[in-house]
């Protein structure tokens, strides 16, 4: 094993992870969006917008800091298109933000007016905004001709989103960003559901262990996948995606009475496993020249917190499940750990 590549994509053990609930926000240099744009477009651009679809001064002030996305997607409250379509309006003036906006501005006016969704149904309206959303020349021509297809069809649906025609990994990551959204609000209310069962002592004892799995996941989801590439962003997000929905499987099996049971003597060979397996990722020889960007260095900093998680774990469980060891908590984590770290052609 001295010879490993560093190119892990963090596995998703059946019981590791915590609710992330701090949005991911995909990153991607702006300098790297093709900034194509279809031919077509130049006789969408006189397309002129009614003067009722424009925010008036009064929307301004009360919109002054609004998120179209927000807004649209109603993710901290119930959706309200004709908003963000306002807001949208808004952000598109300001060139200086809309360029970063890939769900807001230009590009949500484009989802607006072909969905119906806010205003009345343009496709000429979403045609002529679609052009100006940055990304890859052939997303932008993907789109494009998806929207004229929709357009011919006089489609009457209400689901066509940016996304339908990514092709970059920068969309990549603006589209799983939307997506892990809509999912910390469907872990939310699960979790929520759990908790709501629990006495004000185990619900603090929870909030503990959630503080130290939230730092696990946002330093092992950065540094244990690899994040090279346009769609580096993606990556992460799922990545933690993934240990967000392992958690609440395992705390719904936890809840279920199906709780771990191991010896001290397990918990000692899991460990010396672990101290194998780590020990060899961390004497490797790691050619910077090589696919991927984990590192020994990262992996450390990942075990580090996942030591603090570990033993965060054997808090909360002596408390809420007084019934099972701290060795069987243990045994249970570092076998998930060592999962989780071991190359596949090493298992």
């Amino acid at each position: 094993m001295s010879n490993l590549s560093y190119s892990y994509v963090l596995r998703s053990p059946t019981f590791c992870g915590a609710i992330l609930l701090a949005a991911l926000t995909p990153y991607a240099p702006a300098q790297e969006r093709n900034h194509g744009r279809p031919p077509g477009c130049d006789q969408y651009d006189h397309m002129q917008v009614t003067a009722a679809d424009l925010p008036t001064q009064s929307d301004r002030q009360t919109l002054a800091s609004c998120k179209s996305e927000d807004l649209y997607f109603g993710f901290d409250s119930p959706a309200d298109p004709v908003q963000a379509r306002k807001c949208a309006y808004i952000e598109r003036e300001n060139r200086a933000d809309a360029n970063e906006k890939v769900f807001g501005a230009a590009g949500l006016l484009s989802m607006i007016y072909a969905n119906g969704k806010g205003a009345s149904r343009n496709f000429e309206l979403a045609l002529k905004f679609a052009c100006e959303v940055e990304g890859a020349e052939a997303e932008n021509n993907g789109r494009f001709d998806h929207l004229l297809k929709l357009k011919r069809e006089h489609w009457t649906g209400e689901d066509f989103s940016l996304c339908d025609d990514a092709t970059s990994g920068f969309m990549d990551g603006w589209c799983a960003h939307i997506q892990e959204r809509f999912d910390q609000i469907r872990r939310q209310r699960s979790l929520d559901r759990i908790l709501a069962t629990w006495n004000l002592a185990d619900r603090q004892a929870f909030a503990e262990l959630q503080r130290s799995a939230t730092k696990f996941i946002a330093v092992s989801s950065r540094n244990e996948v690899d994040l090279s590439g346009t769609s580096r962003g993606a990556f992460e997000i799922g990545a933690a995606a993934s240990l967000n929905d392992n958690f609440l499987a395992a705390l719904g099996s936890l809840e279920r009475g199906q709780l771990p049971k191991f010896t001290t003597a397990e918990f000692g060979l899991a460990d010396a496993k672990l101290n194998v397996v780590y020990a060899a990722i961390q004497s490797a020889k790691h050619d910077p020249n090589r696919a991927g960007t984990v590192t020994p260095e990262g992996i450390k900093l990942a075990q580090r917190a996942w030591l603090s998680y570990r033993e965060a774990w054997v808090r909360f469980g002596s408390r809420k499940y007084p019934s099972v060891t701290a060795a069987s908590w243990r045994t249970w984590l570092t076998r998930e750990r060592i999962e989780m770290l071991q190359p596949d052609d090493a298992k």
